[in-house]
């Protein structure tokens, strides 16, 4: 019987980020497979992590969701469909400061990630059916308003290809944010970061 071995945990392009892989184990039930374990991401990390609430959106098919970033380090799965997962750096500390990763997360590709605090999180819906997507997140949610910015920016979209969608289902919140140089553009010296100047 094949056995649940380690997990592979990778750095992604943006500090911090973490893209977390472990084995799916099939038999003739179905699969198991466990999406990840706490200590793996602590030693990757090099930080506590601390679990206190767990979200779970569904989406429909053609929704973007995002792209927010909030005061808290998450981890994301797509545990029913297939969504495009793009993850942006909106820290103006950080060295990647405003590059984007891209991954496609779901059915062909069971794995999670890890988005530290601070970083930017969006999603599509890619498939045909809904979504789900589940959130475990280190902070409780309080309502108060977090980084934000426009779902369409030309300086996230040319840096993973655009959004797979064609009229896409967006909240009126997310049509209204600001793009990466409206908000940042007095405070960060964009001709410093070569991906937003491409």
């Amino acid at each position: 019987m094949q056995t649940v071995s380690e997990t592979i945990t990778t750095p992604a392009d943006i500090e911090g980020l973490l893209v977390i892989e472990r084995p799916t184990i099939p038999d003739e039930r179905g699969f198991f497979r466990e999406v990840l374990e706490k200590r793996d991401i602590e030693k990757a990390t090099g930080k506590k992590l601390e679990i206190v609430q767990w979200n779970h959106s569904r989406s429909r098919p053609g929704v973007i969701r995002g792209i927010h970033a909030e005061p808290w380090d998450k981890i994301v799965y797509c545990v029913r469909g297939s969504v495009l997962s793009v993850v942006v750096d909106l820290r103006t500390e950080s060295v990647t400061f405003g590059k984007v990763f891209s991954k496609e997360l779901g059915e062909d590709s069971l794995c999670a990630l890890y988005i530290p605090q601070g970083v930017a999180n969006s999603f599509c819906v890619a498939g045909s059916e809904p979504a789900d997507y589940s959130y475990l997140v280190t902070a409780y949610y309080e309502g108060k308003p977090t980084p934000a910015i426009f779902w369409n920016d030309p300086l996230v979209t040319k840096q993973f290809g655009g959004w797979p969608v064609k009229d896409p289902i967006i909240s009126e919140k997310d049509k209204n944010y600001p793009t990466l140089k409206e908000k940042f553009g007095g405070e960060v010296d964009f001709s410093k970061y070569p991906w937003l100047n491409l």
